[in-house]
């Protein structure tokens, strides 16, 4: 851990080696402190665009008295970690796509990823009903989330993985969601 808070720009700085040791040596966000916020979100690795872009937003919102999350898509300014988040809108609306649940990984179905990292939280995208037509696209993306600075919810980091099939996860990305501020469009 850095003896000073990590800052969105100063994580977005780190090497895999780094990341990976936050991760395993960070406390898991309460998803109570993340209810009705939306973050602006930075995929580390430069391949990672492919599926929600380099940039996006990623909000927190219960259903049903059930802890959900969805994603923004975020018109790219190529600027990384800086820059502006400017949601994409269709029709007037922002384009809200990829929800996921949010549980403690610890309380997922078993496999390697869970057990290495049972101490976080998990995003998990496998929702039938939510992620149809295009989104089912977003289906096999798990992510593991962790407080670089413990206690401190404005910054949250995640490790993201596809889960093709039983024991089989493949490294997607680290990533991060910083710069909250409350939600102004809910999905639902």
């Amino acid at each position: 851990m850095a003896s000073k808070p990590w800052t969105y720009t100063s994580i977005a700085k780190c090497d895999k080696d780094t990341l990976e040791s936050i991760l395993k040596n960070s406390p898991p966000p309460d998803f109570d402190e993340l209810e009705g916020f939306i973050y602006c979100g930075w995929n580390h690795e430069k391949g990672a665009s492919m599926l929600s872009g380099e940039k996006f937003k990623k909000g927190f919102h219960k259903k049903g008295g059930k802890r959900y999350g969805f994603n923004e898509a975020v018109i790219q300014d190529f600027k990384g970690p800086l820059g502006v988040w400017k949601t994409r809108q269709s029709k007037g609306k922002n384009v809200q796509l990829g929800f996921f649940r949010c549980s403690m990984t610890k309380d997922e179905k078993s496999n390697a990823n869970v057990r290495r990292y049972k101490h976080t939280g998990h995003l998990n995208y496998d929702l039938k009903t939510m992620n149809t037509g295009t989104n089912v696209i977003f289906r096999p993306v798990r992510d593991y989330a962790v407080l670089p600075n413990p206690g401190d919810p404005s910054l949250v980091m995640c490790k993201a993985y596809f889960h093709l099939g039983p024991g089989i996860e493949v490294f997607y990305c680290y990533f991060f969601l910083g710069h909250r501020e409350p939600i102004k469009q809910f999905p639902w």
